[in-house]
């Protein structure tokens, strides 16, 4: 039921279960992988299981979101949690065994199955706890959750794996996983049961193929504001996550931590869009959010002109840091928009599917840009600089492209978007 505040008993509990479903997910994983270095003393396995484990993550959130709509997501977040606290009381009865390494890579596996089913329920609920005025703060809350979690998590995983026995952090896991599944129960989520032909197979192809068709031809206001986040992906932050670590360690010649530290920026610029969201959406719309897209772009430009001329590294190394917390912020920002955008355009019952779609295809653009990119930065290795630049004018070009479709969107009423 929505209610007037944003932090009403529903949504404070469903946020209080995806803090603990996936800081715990994120801790348990990396956990799990620094155990089977210590175990093997293989980098290849650790980097394999680790690379492996995230497969079922992208192939599986469709699946996840026809679920979210098929199914009570109350009931399907506390299902989840309960499986995942059983999973870890039976790895407890394996961890002499002699196959240790197929079983923490089986239970790696779940745990990603598991992630693929848990946020399509969560992204699909949000719209119908919370009120209109308050879906674009929630929808921060979420990106703030997400962001924390993947900086955080194997932070804590990895500390906490120094201190503690592995046991010791499995059973804690499985104690927090049980004690949010029973927080769970308390969320009311409006549940309104779809005509099925019985065939789940049927039902799954039925459902996304009626999303597919959702985005792509019935309301292609979405499939615009799809390819254009989907472009950010591919162009902008793919070249960030390929020449932060290049630029940093090759031409910089600095140390993997101060690299690690840089990385970190990334998910404090997420976390830094979800703070500011609240302020930010007083005096901006999706109808003027392009202005994030040029913004995030511009703010490169720093880092093209310290990777282009002969400064002292850490001075560099600073730059560096602080134009990737504004650029991730301000992209952030106009993603949390988007989002936001696409649940509000979207019937209740399709939530789930679509946001899992959607998803699934932005998860896509990754490795395809970061392909592109690994071959620039192997093409263009001592002018770096031309490649940041290339990055620089696509995303302008895209900000005043998404402008111009933007504003003619503006002048349309509701009930015309979807034919335009």
């Amino acid at each position: 039921m929505k209610e007037s505040t944003l932090f009403q008993k529903d949504f404070t509990l469903l946020i209080i279960g995806q803090i603990i479903s996936l800081f715990g997910n994120s801790i348990l994983r990396f956990s799990l992988s620094l155990y089977i270095l210590d175990v093997t003393g293989s980098a290849a396995a650790f980097g394999s299981i680790l690379a492996v484990s995230m497969i079922p993550t992208i192939l599986l959130s469709p699946f996840g979101g026809v679920l979210a709509d098929r199914v009570n997501r109350r009931n399907i977040m506390i299902c989840l949690d309960i499986i995942t606290s059983l999973v870890c009381i039976l790895f407890l009865t394996q961890l002499g065994s002699n196959q240790i390494v197929y079983i923490v890579a089986g239970v790696m596996i779940i745990l990603s199955i598991i992630q693929s089913m848990y946020q399509p329920a969560v992204q699909s609920s949000i719209p119908v706890l919370v009120d209109s005025n308050h879906l674009l703060q929630a929808n921060g809350v979420v990106v703030q959750v997400n962001a924390l979690a993947n900086f955080l998590g194997p932070i804590l995983g990895g500390m906490l794996y120094g201190f503690l026995d592995l046991k010791v952090i499995v059973i804690v896991s499985a104690i927090a996983f049980f004690i949010s599944s029973l927080l769970e129960v308390f969320i009311r989520i409006p549940f309104i049961k779809q005509a099925s032909n019985g065939k789940v197979i049927n039902t799954v192809i039925v459902d996304l193929k009626l999303a597919l068709t959702f985005i792509s031809k019935d309301n292609q206001v979405l499939f615009k504001i799809l390819l254009v986040v989907a472009s950010i992906n591919l162009f902008f932050s793919s070249m960030i996550m390929i020449g932060l670590p290049y630029i940093i360690k090759v031409q910089l010649g600095l140390s993997s931590q101060l690299y690690g530290f840089a990385e970190s920026f990334l998910a404090i610029g997420s976390i830094g869009a979800g703070l500011s969201i609240g302020l930010v959406g007083k005096k901006y719309s999706i109808h003027n959010s392009h202005v994030f897209i040029i913004l995030g772009g511009v703010m490169l430009i720093p880092i093209a002109i310290v990777s282009g001329l002969q400064i002292q590294p850490m001075i560099a190394y600073i730059v560096i840091c602080i134009s990737t917390f504004l650029c991730l912020a301000s992209v952030g920002i106009f993603t949390i928009f988007a989002q936001t955008f696409i649940q509000t355009e979207t019937p209740n019952e399709m939530l789930g599917k679509v946001s899992a779609v959607v998803a699934t295809i932005v998860m896509c653009s990754y490795p395809i840009g970061q392909s592109l990119y690994g071959v620039l930065f192997d093409r263009f290795s001592d002018q770096v600089f031309v490649i940041v630049l290339f990055a620089i004018l696509v995303e302008v070009l895209l900000g005043i492209m998404t402008k111009r479709y933007l504003t003619k969107l503006q002048r349309k009423p509701m009930s015309a978007m979807n034919k335009y």
